[in-house]
């Protein structure tokens, strides 16, 4: 276990990566290139520095920066200042305003000079000056988007200018907004990376083959078998957007590699298990999404896929292995990227990771976040991002109180391990599955939760709804924002298992992130466990105030 320095904190707050020629050589402007950048160069340094074998397997993309000079020079510029502050303007109508801006030529001419180097695709990532901050996370809150950078020269300037501009806009988006609102934080600075976009074109579409997230502590365990202190890890198929967010991917703990939050029923493995991933379509220049069972004729394009995924089927109750050379569909039959044998062929990959987390922890004196990249047929891993994870405060432990009745019990959950109590709540806001179901307009129901969200500033109240709150796939859950359930103090998931609601354990995702931040206890329960209570006489009691949406707001019967 790692004990944390103070002095070692400090050094890495103070360090300065523009301290380095060589970054400075590559930063276009004279302003910061902010947290995000600051993390991965500190990472760089410190990685060139050590011998340990697995360690030197790590690379890091080559990146340049375009510094907050540039930042605040187009605003002013372009009179986007009275643009920002106007509360009756859309995030869409401001991020037309910014596509409408333009550039100083100096910036335009060192552009050029940039992607004379850099002629292949690139992650453009947001790197503001509140993302150095080592308390409040800014995951997921600004943009990072992904150019194919072919075609003519100006063709490929024009990509890395609107990239850019949409990354500026981020800086105003409503989660950002909100997330600065409700921390008392000040007005934003961002820069931007240029950065190397690592994976390999397949069929026409760009991507690694696999991306991920991962955390040195795991605060959010779904069993007393894991320690905290052994770290966590999120690993997807395709672009690591899918990792980030709420979207199913494969979660170890590098206490136990064979443990599944969702137990090892092939059923559960299934259901709980990516089979959509992202592609960056290189025609296009469109961040694209497949399931792969639409897209099998892409698996030859991988030899090792039957260490990745395998073949669930239905009917039997089993998971199978692909064999490429007769993959097609069977009826009852499906592939899941399921990593069942992953940890298997790979422990290199497990054990790097750990020596990585050691590492970053150790010199910079706190818990880390990383994202990667890793293809399997040349063993090469890439580190994308590192950062100070943000502080968390543990709980403590509460103790609850024995004999209380069923029926007085309105839900109940034990697939979450994290403690916490809160006092002083009024309000319950909960979203009925059946209710929700039955809505065409799922979006306007997370619209709806967020003008309650507003509504409730200053009071903490409970969430209860169906699924995954915080879902892109509005089938899943409801697919609310950061900013529509920022001021809730307890989130409870509610799985529904025949009407094909299930929460997911997805702790190193972005919306987790923000629930550790702002200590929003979390709690998912299942009708499927006999453990767990969802009690159906106690929400109809609470049914009786519903208006269309299946919303109640009311103090809770609790």
């Amino acid at each position: 276990m790692v004990h944390y320095n103070r002095d070692k904190i400090n050094k890495y707050k103070e360090f300065n990566p523009l301290d380095d020629p060589k970054v400075k050589m590559a930063t276009i402007g004279n302003g910061s290139i902010g947290g995000k950048a600051k993390g991965l160069i500190f990472a760089k340094n410190i990685l060139a520095e050590e011998n340990n074998d697995f360690i030197k397997k790590i690379l890091i993309p080559e990146s340049s920066y375009i510094s907050t000079e540039i930042f605040e020079d187009f605003i002013e510029r372009n009179k986007l200042r009275t643009v920002v502050e106007d509360e009756e303007l859309s995030f869409g109508e401001l991020v037309e305003c910014f596509s409408k801006g333009k550039f100083s030529n100096a910036l335009l001419k060192d552009l050029e000079k940039l992607l004379l180097k850099m002629d292949y695709p690139l992650a453009i990532r947001s790197s503001s000056c509140l993302e150095d901050s080592l308390k409040y996370s800014f995951a997921g809150k600004y943009l990072t988007t992904f150019i194919p950078n072919r075609g003519t020269p100006l063709q490929r300037l024009e990509q890395l200018l609107d990239a850019v501009k949409l990354v500026y806009a981020s800086a105003y988006g409503p989660n950002a907004v909100a997330y600065r609102k409700k921390h008392k934080l000040p007005f934003e600075k961002m820069a931007v990376i240029v950065q190397r976009l690592i994976g390999k074109e397949r069929m026409g579409y760009f991507y690694p083959e696999l991306a991920g997230v991962a955390f040195s502590k795991n605060y959010r365990r779904w069993s007393e078998r894991i320690k905290k202190e052994d770290g966590v890890i999120r690993i997807v198929f395709g672009l690591g957007t899918t990792s980030t967010g709420r979207g199913y991917a494969r979660t170890y703990s590098l206490t136990n590699l064979a443990l599944r939050a969702e137990g090892n029923n092939p059923i559960d493995i299934a259901r709980y298990s990516q089979e959509t991933f992202d592609l960056l379509e290189m025609k296009t220049g469109k961040l694209v999404s497949f399931n792969i069972n639409k897209k099998l004729e892409l698996l030859k394009m991988h030899k090792n896929i039957g260490k990745i995924a395998q073949v669930y089927s239905a009917p039997e109750n089993t998971m199978k292995d692909i064999v490429l050379q007769t993959v097609e569909p069977v009826p009852g039959e499906r592939i899941v990227f399921s990593f069942e044998p992953f940890s298997r062929y790979y422990k290199d990959f497990f054990d790097l990771m750990q020596s990585l987390f050691e590492l970053l922890e150790r010199e910079m004196g706190l818990a880390v976040d990383i994202e990667f990249t890793f293809d399997t047929e040349d063993n090469e891993f890439n580190l994308v991002q590192a950062r100070a994870l943000s502080s968390y405060e543990e709980f403590r432990r509460v103790k609850i109180p024995e004999n209380i009745p069923d029926s007085s019990i309105v839900v109940k959950g034990d697939r979450m391990l994290t403690n916490g109590q809160l006092e002083g709540i009024n309000y319950l806001v909960y979203v009925d599955h059946k209710i929700y179901n039955s809505i065409e307009d799922k979006a306007s129901v997370a619209r709806e939760v967020g003008w309650v969200n507003q509504s409730l500033e200053g009071e903490k109240y409970i969430l209860i709804g169906p699924g995954r709150w915080g879902s892109s796939n509005k089938y899943l859950g409801v697919p609310v924002n950061y900013s529509e359930i920022s001021n809730c103090g307890v989130l409870i998931e509610l799985g529904f298992q025949q009407e094909g609601f299930a929460p997911e354990l997805s702790y190193g995702t972005h919306f987790f992130a923000d629930l550790d931040l702002n200590g929003i206890l979390y709690m998912p329960v299942f009708d499927s466990i006999d453990t767990n209570i969802i009690n159906r006489s106690s929400t109809i009691k609470l049914r009786k105030s519903l208006d269309f949406t299946g919303f109640i707001l009311q103090k809770p019967v609790l």
